[in-house]
């Protein structure tokens, strides 16, 4: 049931539309008045027009407030509005059985006429509502009832049973025709709405793409700012500690920047749905001992303290320790950035009793201002801080929380908030993961690759600065370095070359890293099972799957780190053939 309300909403087009038809309706009593001249009722002509300018001026007056846009118009003009509909269908359809009851040449058919224009007058006025169309259209019905009524009752005009017939085909026709109107005036509503809707949202979204560039670009410029700033100091400085003292600003504006662009990757791969997690056994303890020695040092350096809550060494469990680091990282930073003074705490609460997952609580604790209530709604949204004095104050991305939960629901879990004002916050992360299986701590050799002979690598990568970064990483290690621009330039130099490992980019225009090193083991050449380290962005499964397949011993995700890439050289140098297993059947 459509409410007076709704009502007076759409009233306001039947309005204007009704406005439309006052010249017609004037006509219409002219020729009325003509029909009652024609049949000796001239008596009646005054008190006629009389009628018809009382009603017409009720409904003008009823209807005015619908026409105006500066008032809302209330419940008792809806009724007024609806009445004054009422009152004209019901003086014209009155008139249309009275002239239809007279005797006289074309009045029958002029009272017909009569009531099929007020029949469509009303379906133009109620498109919009139904209750607003048979608040129209009643009067005229009801006259099309009476008509063969009145026939079979003696009047002079009309034929019984035709005029039953005929005006049961007049009010199914004419109902049949408002009900498809109305529902196509409904679709067309809905549709503009739907449009509305998209365009708002594609509004909202290029919005969101925007406030994404602003802030991604300033958070941005300050380790850029601090990489370039600091690369020239280290070009002009003679002073061993002023140099160290650049170094490490520069490593630190690099990993800032390298946290940025991840949580942006994942942010991305989350929203298209591409984000994969890896299923292994882990060590739990091992992973809160790692993530707390790793805090410490910063959290010292602000004079605060990190505590975690002892785990059983001997608890294995099976899941991504990488995504749960990834996890524990963000809220430690969190909690670290917004404490001033005191201890960050971090809860582990393991229930085992939860056969066959064991339930999984790690809890992050400040001492900071507290997020207030009106803040909580958008802390999980991405690109957006708790307030503008946060962001003023602390900068980033507002992508750490958003990520953290989206990885915390994609293992099964979440990851909530509870905070007062002025009493800190506590992220709890829930999560139920099978249990592992210990494995045996491996304990890797140390192999100095300057111990060894010089090593004869080449480096592929279709960037300039990334081959010079390259050279500059290896410089230390003394190794013979040849450089390649992209795959088919690499395997000119290898059919020429002898070479001990290949550093191979992935993603490269022409023959990408991928192709070339599959037509480096299908050929009989002299580095046909040399090792390959392959090397990209990318860090799906799926996409180091496809390194392997392709026949590369190795991978390593960009921004290469040095430590990492001298592991993988000390690997691939390594006499023992079970390390280096370049052939694509093996490595698939």
């Amino acid at each position: 049931m459509i409410r007076l309300e709704a009502l007076g909403a759409l009233l306001s087009a039947t309005a204007h539309e009704r406005r439309k038809q006052v010249p017609v309706r004037i006509l219409l009593a002219g020729l009325v008045a003509w029909a009652l001249y024609s049949v000796g009722r001239a008596d009646l002509i005054a008190v006629w027009f009389a009628a018809v300018a009382l009603i017409q001026a009720f409904e003008i007056a009823a209807m005015f407030r619908f026409r105006q846009s500066t008032r809302t118009p209330g419940p008792v003009d809806v009724l007024l509005a609806l009445a004054s509909a009422f009152a004209m269908a019901a003086l014209f359809a009155g008139t249309a059985v009275a002239i239809w009851h007279m005797e006289g040449r074309g009045l029958e058919g002029f009272a017909m006429l009569i009531i099929a224009g007020g029949l469509l007058t009303n379906v133009a006025s109620g498109i919009e509502a139904r209750p607003i169309f048979f608040t129209g259209a009643t009067p005229y019905l009801i006259a099309l009832v009476a008509m063969p009524v009145m026939a079979a009752m003696g009047s002079p005009s009309g034929d019984p049973v035709l005029t039953g017939l005929g005006s049961l085909l007049y009010i199914g026709c004419t109902l049949t025709v408002y009900a498809r109107v109305h529902a196509g005036r409904r679709a067309e509503l809905k549709a503009l709405d739907e449009a509305e809707h998209r365009v708002q949202q594609a509004e909202a979204a290029m919005a969101d793409r925007a406030s994404m560039a602003a802030i991604i670009s300033h958070e941005l410029r300050t380790p850029v700012s601090a990489i370039h700033a600091g690369a020239k100091v280290m070009r002009e400085d003679d002073d061993p500690t002023q140099r160290r003292q650049t170094a490490e600003l520069i490593v630190d504006a690099s990993d800032l920047m390298t946290r940025m662009l991840n949580d942006l990757l994942d942010h991305s791969k989350m929203e298209a749905g591409a984000m994969t997690l890896e299923t292994r056994d882990f060590n739990l303890a091992q992973l809160v001992s790692d993530t707390h020695r790793f805090w410490s040092a910063a959290a010292a350096a602000k004079g605060l303290a990190v505590r975690s809550s002892s785990v059983d060494p001997d608890l294995w469990l099976k899941g991504d320790p990488h995504r749960l680091r990834q996890i524990l990282n963000n809220l430690l930073s969190n909690a670290i950035k917004f404490t001033p003074a005191g201890d960050i705490a971090v809860d582990v609460e393991v229930d085992c009793a939860t056969a066959p997952a064991r339930a999984l609580r790690i809890t992050v604790r400040d001492q900071g201002a507290g997020i207030a209530a009106e803040a909580m709604d958008r802390l999980f949204a991405p690109f957006a801080q708790g307030s503008s004095e946060v962001a003023r104050t602390y900068g980033g991305t507002g992508l750490g929380l958003k990520v953290s939960r989206d990885l915390a629901r994609l293992m099964g879990g979440d990851l909530t908030v509870s905070s007062r004002p002025g009493a800190g916050a506590a992220f709890t992360l829930a999560v139920a993961l099978a249990p592992g299986v210990s494995a045996p701590r491996v304990l890797s050799e140390d192999v100095s690759l300057s111990s060894r002979s010089r090593l004869r690598i080449l480096a592929v990568d279709d960037h300039e600065i990334n081959r010079r970064t390259l050279a500059l990483v290896l410089k230390p290690l003394d190794v013979e370095l040849t450089t390649a621009s992209d795959g088919a330039a690499a395997l000119d130099v290898l059919g020429r070359q002898t070479f001990d490992v290949v550093l191979m980019d992935v993603n490269m225009p022409g023959v990408d890293g991928n192709e070339a090193t599959r037509r480096l083991r299908a050929s009989c050449g002299v580095n046909a099972d040399i090792p390959v380290i392959g090397f990209s962005a990318g860090t799906e499964a799926s996409q180091i799957a496809a390194c392997r397949a392709a026949g590369m011993t190795d991978w390593l995700p960009k921004p290469l780190e040095p430590h990492r890439l001298y592991e993988a050289l000390n690997r691939a140098a390594r006499p023992n053939p079970a390390d280096a297993n370049p052939k694509p059947a093996a490595a698939a």
